[in-house]
C-alpha cells in the first residue's frame, strides 16, 4: 500500500509539473501556477532541511519532531514573508499551517514505521522457526 501511495504522489507531481510547463508555455504564468510552483519549492527546502536534521542530529523521536516543527515553521515564515504570503500581523498562521501538515505527515510516517517493524519482526520470527 505504501508503494501505491508513494507512486501516486510521484505520478501526480509529474502530471502537475507537465501540465504547468505546457500551460506556462501557452498561457503564461498565472497566479495559481505560481502558487503551486512556490509550494513545490517550499516543500523541497523543508524536505532538504529534514534530511540534514535526520543525518546530522541524534535526537529522540519527540525532540526530533519538535525541532523539525520549529525549523519548518521558521522556513515557512521566512519564505512566506519573502513571497508575500504572510504579513507581520498574521505570521502566526504559519504555526497552524505547518502544524496541520506535519501532524498528517508524521502520522503517516508512524503508521509506515509500525508496519515496517511488524514486517521485520515477522521475517525474523519466520527465520527462527
Amino acid at each position: 500500500m505504501k508503494r501505491i501511495i508513494r507512486d501516486t504522489c510521484i505520478l501526480s507531481s509529474l502530471m502537475i509539473f507537465c501540465v504547468f510547463v505546457i500551460s506556462i508555455r501557452w498561457v503564461g504564468m498565472t497566479d495559481e501556477i505560481r502558487l503551486v510552483l512556490l509550494l513545490f519549492g517550499l516543500s523541497f527546502v523543508i524536505a532538504t532541511a529534514n534530511y540534514f536534521l535526520d543525518e546530522y542530529t541524534s535526537l529522540s523521536i519527540i525532540a526530533g519532531y519538535a525541532v523539525k516543527y520549529i525549523v519548518a515553521t521558521c522556513i515557512v515564515m521566512l519564505f512566506g514573508f519573502i513571497v508575500g504570503w504572510f504579513y507581520k500581523s498574521n505570521f502566526w498562521m504559519a504555526f497552524i499551517y505547518v502544524g496541520i501538515v506535519l501532524i498528517l505527515a508524521y502520522f503517516i510516517d508512524a503508521v509506515k514505521t509500525k508496519r515496517d517493524i511488524e514486517f521485520i519482526n515477522s521475517r525474523i520470527k519466520d527465520k527462527t522457526t
